[in-house]
């Protein structure tokens, strides 16, 4: 009997999923792009900046490990057009904002597609590409954050300069719109030559989430969100006003992290590919970061250290989320445990989030308190090179959490 070929992975389909992820990383990324202007349009104090950045990860937190469900019950192309249709519907609506209860709700709503997004994606991606490339495709698909974010953020000053914040949302708007018409008109499905492909599945499969080491990557992505996010957030308004740039200046230089986080999102996958495992990816970058950290928020000028430190670090940080999707699909025995796993994940990435920019916001005293915000979040590196040391025991002997 003749051995079946193996189904050819499917890189239009992960391309177009791609996309989206990009429109849901811009979605999310633009309100760091924008916290300078609208903190002065509106008069926010950095606690409420926070607030503004993390708020659209509430839905992430509380609908992330179970939204997979709603991919295997409807379909997780479905789930993402859907996800896309609300993000954009949600940013024109906030541009009528003019009060930060009314911009905070609308970035809440913002979170709502971006969880379905972003839950959706890898898990399709995962379907749409044979066992020796998942790996390489997840790793692709670890780079939505950073190239989105570095798209928003190059693009800021010149959106900001023609009608404000409310320029970052218009293009977010338009920006997952058009990704909802290519998904729409080009219907990413199957592997070539494969019939099976990532249909609505009968079953949920649950019974990986009774493993500890789902758990553990949830609090890695946890840490990771809250590390990035938290930064990457108040970046901009500590190199316009600690060292004196301005608005447009701190935005170019910040989206210095995103754009090396793109090459480090890349050495990761080729680590991985060596036979690096994922929780060696996750333990000797969260050291390497405690130093970097400190190093950003003791700076004394915005000239070449700067830069060096911010390219350091993104690189750095690069490799952590890598590790993350590549763990994430195997911890799954079967097709339809994928999602929950990527979807508790995300509830970990929300988490932090959530936590992260508030919190780091609140420690800053209205900026006069940088280093507060340097130790809390090398506090947290410690605790994800802790948690990967815990990762790797959970995955070389699983046991039931």
């Amino acid at each position: 009997m003749a051995n079946n070929p193996i189904p050819a992975t499917n890189w239009n389909g992960i391309g177009i999923v791609f996309v989206a992820g990009v429109a849901a990383a811009i979605m999310l990324a633009k309100g760091s792009a924008a916290a300078p202007a609208v903190q002065q349009q509106l008069s926010l104090q950095l606690a409420q900046i926070g607030w503004l950045m993390s708020i659209s990860n509430l839905a992430t937190l509380l609908f992330g490990a179970i939204s997979g469900q709603l991919g295997s019950r409807f379909g997780l192309a479905t789930m993402i057009k859907t996800g896309l249709l609300i993000m954009s519907l949600a940013a024109i609506a906030s541009l009528l904002s003019e009060s930060f209860a009314a911009l905070l709700t609308g970035r809440a709503v913002e979170g709502l597609g971006i969880v379905l997004v972003t839950v959706a994606a890898p898990a399709l991606i995962a379907g749409l590409a044979n066992n020796n490339d998942r790996s390489m495709a997840m790793g692709i698909w670890a780079l939505w954050m950073p190239v989105g974010s570095v798209c928003i953020m190059l693009l800021s000053p010149t959106l900001i300069s023609w009608c404000g914040w409310r320029g970052l949302w218009l293009f977010a708007a338009l920006a997952s719109m058009a990704a909802w018409l290519l998904i729409q008109i080009t219907q990413p499905g199957n592997r070539p030559g494969d019939n099976s492909g990532p249909k609505p599945a009968a079953e949920f499969d649950l019974s990986a989430l009774k493993a500890i080491a789902p758990w553990l990557l949830m609090l890695i992505f946890a840490c990771f969100s809250f590390q990035f996010f938290s930064v990457f957030t108040f970046m901009p308004i500590y190199f316009s006003n600690q060292l004196g740039l301005s608005a447009e200046q701190a935005a170019k230089v910040v989206a210095i992290i995103p754009i090396f986080i793109i090459p480090g999102n890349l050495l990761g996958g080729w680590l991985a590919k060596r036979g690096l495992q994922p929780w060696q990816l996750i333990l000797v970058p969260a050291l390497i970061l405690l130093v970097l950290t400190q190093g950003l928020f003791n700076l004394d000028d915005a000239g070449l250290s700067a830069t060096l430190l911010l390219g350091g670090y993104g690189f750095v940080l690069g490799i952590i989320p890598t590790a993350i999707f590549i763990q994430a699909p195997k911890l799954a025995k079967t097709a339809s445990a994928a999602a929950p796993i990527i979807g508790l994940g995300m509830s970990g990435q929300g988490l932090g989030i959530l936590l992260g920019p508030p919190l780091t916001g609140w420690l800053a005293a209205d900026g006069t308190n940088w280093q507060a915000c340097a130790d809390l979040l090398s506090l947290v590196l410690i605790v994800l090179a802790s948690i990967a040391l815990l990762l790797a025991r959970a995955t070389r002997q699983p046991r039931p959490l």
